[in-house]
């Protein structure tokens, strides 16, 4: 059936990293009126839980799917290679649950908990257009098209089909703003943002205009890295980029503005309109790098050869992923492991214990949470998760890298994940009562689609 001639339509909009709180003093503050114009039309806005860990690649992927890691088999941007310990980066290949684009266009070829609900449902497939979305390069084939986000390497493999990529190459079309750009240029860094953004929305209005589609999807990831070195400036009027901040969200606020009109013109406002970011923001009082600890409370030895985690010694027992996933040297998992399986449990409250005596520069507790893999995954590749997860606390950023000597530091990054703070913007008709979390989602936009 001719997308044009569908009855149902949905705009879904997300804003990689935008926190709740921040969206709320600004609507207060009048920085986003258009904004507050739509939530008056019938839609709430809700706080959010993000993904653990809360990173754009498991978080998206588990919105995405609407399947929880241990189905989808997404636990950060990083993992090992068990048998070197060679690092490698996963991307849509490795993603083991259909999105739910490839639910409703009849191409997934996979199971899931949230296929097997709405597979049978879906009679003729629906056209989708998702748009630089994270984690979903390579671009595989869809009905539709799709432009992946970062981390995305060749344009050209980032885009299905063809034609799109044609498209996007005419207009010099960016990935992702050069973030190198920050440690020599700061203004330079903004006003390549702002370029990178009129761009991004000149190619999603070609698409949103010129494409048949029942479903769009489209991502604004600069918000994340405006966050990322300038949160600081977010509600600091004294702060010299302040100004420039607030700028930009109301560039984004003109925005969603602009795509929700015309989507309820489209949609004879008989439309499914949601937004929604990937994990909150804090302001950064420090890094906090973990395998240094691990090393010095003696769970991790380093030899002086090889790269990062080729690195380990014989005698480590516990090492730290990005950003604060901790794995047992399991001798059933890992080359080189040293850990007996029986004896896992007692060693992963060792580790709990000695994380608990972290302390911050007011002797304040840098770790707020630690949860173990049995208490946050489920399904059938939890095996594959890590042994334990960090969450801090307001303001220390866990880290991941293994080549620091320090536990404590601070870099150019102004601005730390969130999980408690992202936002969704939903129908007041859905009547969510408790707080959601990112991966219930995908449920409501296959409801309206199948009912």
């Amino acid at each position: 059936m001719d997308s044009n001639l569908r009855k149902k339509k949905a705009l879904i909009i997300g804003l990689d990293g935008v926190p709740h709180s921040l969206l709320n003093l600004y609507l207060q503050q009048g920085v986003m009126p258009h904004l507050k114009k739509i939530l008056d039309q019938g839609f709430w806005l809700h706080q959010m839980n993000a993904s653990i860990p809360d990173v754009s690649s498991v978080s998206w992927t588990s919105f995405a799917t609407g399947v929880n890691p241990g189905e989808h088999g997404i636990y950060g941007f990083v993992e090992l290679q068990p048998e070197d310990y060679s690092l490698y980066f996963p991307n849509s290949r490795n993603i083991q649950a259909p999105a739910f684009w490839e639910i409703l266009g009849k191409t997934d070829q996979r199971n899931s908990s949230m296929s097997d609900l709405y597979r049978n449902k879906v009679d003729a497939p629906f056209r989708s257009i998702i748009f630089n979305l994270p984690h979903t390069y390579p671009a595989t084939p869809i009905h539709g098209i799709l432009v992946s986000g970062f981390v995305a390497i060749d344009l050209k493999k980032a885009v299905f089909p063809d034609s799109a990529y044609t498209y996007l190459k005419s207009l010099n079309y960016q990935i992702d703003v050069e973030a190198e750009t920050i440690r020599k240029d700061k203004k330079r860094f903004l006003n390549d943002l702002f370029d990178c953004f009129e761009i991004r929305k000149k190619a999603m209005d070609h698409f949103f205009h010129d494409e048949p589609w029942d479903l769009f999807l489209a991502c604004v990831t600069e918000t994340d890295r405006l966050h990322h070195f300038f949160f600081d400036a977010a509600m600091d009027p004294t702060h010299s980029f302040h100004e420039r901040f607030v700028e930009f969200y109301m560039a984004v606020d003109d925005w969603l503005n602009r795509m929700f009109e015309e989507f309820m013109e489209l949609s004879r406002e008989r439309g499914f309109f949601m937004v929604l970011s990937d994990h909150g923001f804090a302001p950064i009082k420090k890094e906090v790098y973990i395998n240094p600890f691990l090393h010095k409370a003696g769970f991790l030895e380093l030899n002086s050869e090889g790269q990062f985690f080729q690195k380990l010694g014989s005698g480590t027992r516990a090492f730290n992923l990005d950003p604060s996933r901790i794995y047992i040297n399991y001798k059933e998992v890992f080359g080189r492991g040293t850990v007996r399986r029986e004896d896992g449990p007692a060693l992963l409250k060792e580790i709990r214990e000695a994380l608990n005596t972290l302390r911050g520069e007011e002797n304040e507790e840098v770790i707020k949470t630690i949860y173990l893999r049995e208490e946050i995954y489920r399904g059938p590749r939890t095996d594959q998760a890590p042994d334990m997860v960090c969450l801090p606390a307001s303001g220390y950023d866990l880290k991941g890298g293994i080549e620091r000597k320090e536990i404590f530091g601070k870099t150019i990054f102004a601005g730390m994940h969130t999980r408690h703070d992202a936002f969704c913007i939903l129908s007041k008709d859905l009547g969510w009562t408790e707080k959601p979390s990112i991966e219930q989602l995908a449920g409501p936009i296959l409801h309206y689609f199948t009912s």
